[in-house]
């Protein structure tokens, strides 16, 4: 039987991977296409419900990266002997153009503006299990960037 502290380092693992280049969408970077539709939005932010596979503001094109993490939380937890009626909720929140950060924003390392992730695991005990990561990012661009072939 696993311990619900455990549901930090998943929380890391699922972050860790949303945020690397491995997240792509038809061959680009995920967070970049996320950025790309929600840019002419007011609200610069996106949630997604890795329990119920739910993502807002909803588009049919994320779907199966919305599938995917939702599916990766689920094994991530059966990988630790963790029951999921020990969770209540999990989300991973991604929010565009924040201010800039020198903390956690590598000034000049990556192009883009500063985008913050958070993924947030609530146990049913009603504790909150956190993990965070940075990154910058422009939003997707077919004609600036290489499309994977994998």
């Amino acid at each position: 039987m696993g311990r619900r502290r455990e549901l930090g380092s998943i929380a890391s693992g699922i972050i860790g991977s949303f945020r690397s280049r491995n997240n792509d969408i038809d061959g680009y970077w995920g967070i970049g296409k996320l950025y790309l539709f929600v840019d002419h939005l007011q609200s610069k932010c996106v949630s997604i419900d890795l329990c119920s596979q739910q993502i807002a503001p909803y588009y049919p094109h994320f779907d199966l990266m919305t599938e995917r993490y939702s599916k990766m939380f689920k094994r991530l937890l059966v990988k630790r002997s963790i029951p999921f009626e020990w969770v209540s909720s999990a989300y991973v929140y991604v929010e565009f153009e924040v201010d800039y950060e020198d903390r956690h924003h590598n000034w000049r390392s990556a192009l883009g503006n500063p985008c913050n992730l958070v993924c947030v695991v609530v146990d049913d005990n009603g504790k909150s299990h956190v993990a965070r990561a940075y990154t910058n990012c422009f939003p997707h661009d077919a004609k600036r960037e290489s499309r994977s072939t994998r």
